[in-house]
């Protein structure tokens, strides 16, 4: 059993940035065919010209996968494509770091429509081509902040939190199917939206003194275990979620 992903296809979404475009370039070096889905068009077809040069098998779809006005798009533009989907990566997510009452209702729902009911509603949408597979895998990318308070905004924990008991419960419903449901929890991970908060370099200290190993996680060290739960070397492992976090969350001196 060899350690890459040749001849399985992948739905990624929101691939053209931070942890999303790490786990899309991991993917495609391991052979897979990868199905990218993203916002911004201009950038997906910019990726998609420099992936091509590189001899990747790259697919890109232009959609806004939180909004359900897009869903037969996606779903369509899948199938013109492949007729079944091995893996599904649900990576889009999004936060403004507040503290519980300054949000308003409108930025609550947003948040959680961003984190949690796209992954639910995309989730759903693509059932019917996952369970064709034999041996499909789905990975939700849910947050440290799921799982310990880390003051990034109780409506983003919450929403995180979430995907982790979907993540639980899914894999225990669709076991029949022989689809693995995991997540994967990053702590701060270097990216464009995590390097504007760390411009407070109080809190760039807190996260550097109580994460054990002392560092900023990069984005391919996350993208590294999501292609670990894609294969089939992970083909026993289904409803857990692993922290990539440099050993944060056991660190009993964190405050």
């Amino acid at each position: 059993m060899s350690w890459n992903l040749y001849g399985k296809t992948a739905v990624v979404t929101g691939g053209t940035k931070g942890i999303g475009l790490a786990i899309v370039e991991e993917m495609l070096q391991l052979g897979c065919h990868v199905i990218v889905i993203a916002r911004n068009e201009i950038l997906l077809l910019e990726k998609q010209t420099y992936w091509i040069k590189k001899g990747y098998q790259v697919s890109v779809i232009a959609a806004d996968v939180s909004k359900k006005s897009f869903h037969n798009k996606i779903l369509a533009s899948i199938l013109l494509n492949v007729s079944e989907i091995d893996i599904l990566v649900n990576n889009v997510g999004g936060n403004e770091p507040k503290q519980f009452l300054e949000y308003s209702e409108e930025e609550c729902t947003d948040i959680i429509q961003q984190n949690l009911f796209t992954c639910l509603n995309i989730t759903r949408l693509l059932f019917p081509i996952i369970k064709k597979n034999a041996n499909a895998s789905i990975i939700n990318i849910s947050s440290i902040a799921g799982i310990l308070h880390v003051g990034t905004g109780s409506v983003y924990a919450m929403s995180k939190a979430a995907i982790i008991q979907f993540t639980k419960s899914l894999s225990v419903e669709w076991a029949p199917f022989n689809i693995r449901v995991n997540a994967v929890a990053p702590w701060f991970t270097e990216t464009d939206r995590i390097e504007k908060l760390l411009e407070n370099k109080i809190l760039e200290k807190h996260v550097l003194v109580n994460t054990p190993l002392g560092r900023i996680a990069q984005a391919n060290e996350i993208a590294n275990v999501v292609a670990f739960l894609a294969m089939n070397k992970s083909s026993y492992i289904t409803g857990q979620t692993i922290a990539v976090d440099g050993g944060f969350s056991f660190n009993g001196s964190a405050s």
